[in-house]
């Protein structure tokens, strides 16, 4: 998918400077594909109600989960030509528009961590790369700061070796990221929506897919799949991204108060995630549910290729900016 055009940019410009002749008074839609049990739509609106409170009403919020305003796609689409909608992405789904270095913070064990993870989203590195899709793709970065767990692989079956994936249906969304990692271990990607891999596992439509443990209990994929491997691939940076043009309507002191408030609220769902996972595995066995260790260095070496396809370099100059070093 290319990114967004220019001319989608001057579109957005165009809206800006008419919403700038207006009120400052703005409601934001609050767009996810997830359902609204998802801890991050929850926070979001904690998140939300603290930006009102702190704006004295100047901003609003209406929340819509479940893709009720479409696919993520689509609501990026929107915020690119300038519509006040604020959504819920990933780095790697952001690196389609324009800034393809964003796929490499989320390759495969790229993080050991999710302190490693927060000081990486905000490292001068990162803040190149969020300037670059402002003036390209005309979207902000308010914050992909919301650690939600390493992801695991889950499926009808376990897979403690890499080769266990070979033939494997596993639903992989059609994002760079994962198709280079996954491919090359022989599953055959399958791409189907968020909200629809639940039905999906239950037809074998799919057999596998991979997803943080909160993230598991929120979607409730256990119940038709219920062999979690213990891979911890990928740690998504998770986040809330919006028009540029609208917010460089807004008076400055509310743009501090936006970014602030999203960062905080990526801290805090980091820190409840990882307070969660412990209770979510100890639901999940009771719900008859088996856990399976994973020959990490065997999938390490399996999706070493991943690094082979951006420039020498580029797996140092990440560790080092994640790691302060």
């Amino acid at each position: 998918m290319s990114y967004i055009t220019k001319a989608g940019v001057a579109a957005a410009a165009l809206f800006g400077a008419t919403l700038s002749a207006q009120a400052a008074e703005i409601t934001l839609r609050i767009a996810s594909v997830n359902p609204p049990t998802a801890l991050s739509v929850q926070i979001a609106e904690e998140v939300a109600a603290r930006i009102t409170e702190r704006t004295e009403g100047r901003i609003a919020f209406q929340v819509f989960p479940s893709a009720q305003l479409g696919t993520t796609t689509d609501s990026l689409e929107q915020a690119s030509q300038g519509l006040p909608i604020i959504t819920f992405t990933s780095a790697s789904f952001m690196s389609q528009f324009g800034v393809p270095e964003l796929a490499t913070v989320e390759g495969p064990f790229a993080i050991s961590g999710a302190e490693e993870g927060q000081r990486l989203a905000f490292s001068p590195l990162m803040q190149g790369y969020y300037d670059t899709l402002a003036e390209k793709a005309g979207v902000r970065v308010l914050a992909l700061n919301w650690f939600d767990g390493a992801r695991h692989m889950i499926g009808t079956a376990p897979y403690p070796e890499p080769a266990a994936l070979e033939g494997v249906k596993m639903r992989v969304p059609p994002v760079e990221t994962w198709l280079n990692t996954f491919e090359p271990l022989g599953v055959v990607a399958t791409t189907v929506e968020a909200a629809e891999t639940y039905s999906a596992l239950q037809q074998g439509v799919v057999t596998a897919a991979e997803a943080p443990i909160t993230g598991l209990q929120a979607s409730k994929w256990y119940e038709p799949a219920k062999k979690i491997t213990l891979t911890g691939h990928f740690n998504l940076f998770l986040g809330w991204v919006t028009s540029e043009a609208v917010m460089q309507s807004l008076p400055e002191a509310d743009r501090s108060i936006l970014m602030e408030e999203f960062r905080k609220g990526g801290e805090e769902l980091t820190q409840q995630s990882i307070e969660k996972e412990a209770r979510i595995k100890a639901e999940f066995e009771a719900a008859g549910v088996t856990f399976h260790e994973a020959n990490l260095p065997a999938y390490r070496e399996a999706t070493a290729s991943f690094w082979e396809n951006w420039p020498a370099g580029t797996y140092d100059a990440i560790r080092a900016a994640a790691t302060g070093k």
